[in-house]
């Protein structure tokens, strides 16, 4: 890139970080569009989301004079969506290497485009397409400068979609937890209380909410509840179906419990839990 190039690559990321920090992958394509296509003094610029299971793409993103008309236009992988590569066509009347489906349906002419795969975590996540220079074609220094800024949208969308995906696991597993028939306590590495479902409370007849504190402060409704989970995290040693007692309002009750290893999506440590049953008049 030329100094002039690196200036517009460097604006660019920096947009991305402040106007799509926060924002969902939908608006960091409209960014790619709107703020991309100025870069290149193009008339028009489109974003079509890909899906990899049907190999179709869909509009999802558009600038120019029919940006509207593409709203719901879908259809099969072709050009660089097959190939994976960056296209460059300078003659798009002439050029076999374009197809005019979309101009047919939008009634836009492209002159010339440059289309892009938009290529993360080895998914095609979509393609953009730049069309119509004014000056009358686009430059291999151009088609550079759109490949590292299709590059960098596509891997925040990519890590936004990771994040989305995380998000949505930990709540399930949260919901999962909290509609166990039995107790549910965990713990993360540095001891501090992550899971205390509402059958816990129910068993340790408690309103008080322990989540964010430290593990020690279980002290005041079991020592044994420490013990079980202060094994895993300091000596790695999991239990299967053993008992303790402890009083719980002036009751005396018998808990049955196992301790685990609790893992993450990626199956690395991230604390320990104890699943436990109130058996005391089994």
């Amino acid at each position: 890139m030329s100094e002039n190039r690196l200036e517009l690559y460097l604006k660019f990321a920096e947009g991305l970080d402040t106007e799509c920090a926060g924002a969902g992958v939908d608006i960091l394509w409209e960014y790619l569009t709107r703020d991309g296509a100025p870069m290149f003094a193009c008339q028009a610029a489109s974003f079509f989301e890909a899906d990899e299971a049907k190999k179709t793409l869909s509009f999802k993103a558009s600038i120019g004079p029919v940006g509207k008309d593409l709203v719901g236009v879908s259809f099969g992988y072709q050009g660089c969506a097959e190939t994976r590569r960056a296209l460059l066509v300078n003659d798009a009347e002439n050029d076999p290497r374009f197809t005019k489906k979309v101009d047919y349906g939008s009634g836009f002419k492209t002159k010339c485009v440059m289309a892009l795969p938009a290529l993360a975590g080895g998914k095609l996540l979509g393609v953009v397409e730049f069309l119509n220079s004014v000056s009358g074609g686009f430059s291999q220094e151009d088609l550079l400068l759109a490949r590292a800024i299709t590059s960098l949208a596509a891997r925040e969308a990519y890590i936004k979609r990771l994040e989305l995906t995380i998000k949505q696991l930990n709540l399930k597993g949260e919901s999962t937890i909290n509609n166990l028939s039995g107790g549910f306590i965990g713990a993360d590495l540095q001891g501090q209380v992550i899971f205390f479902n509402p059958k816990a409370k129910e068993i340790f007849e408690t309103d008080e909410n322990y989540i964010g504190r430290n593990v020690l402060s279980l002290l005041q409704l079991c020592p044994d509840l420490i013990n079980a989970v202060g094994a895993v995290l300091k000596q790695n040693k999991t239990v299967h179906r053993q008992e303790f007692r402890c009083a719980v309002n002036g009751k005396e009750k018998t808990i049955g419990y196992s301790s685990i290893n609790m893992k993450g999506v990626d199956g690395a440590v991230i604390g320990a839990g104890v699943i436990f049953q109130d058996i005391t008049n089994l």
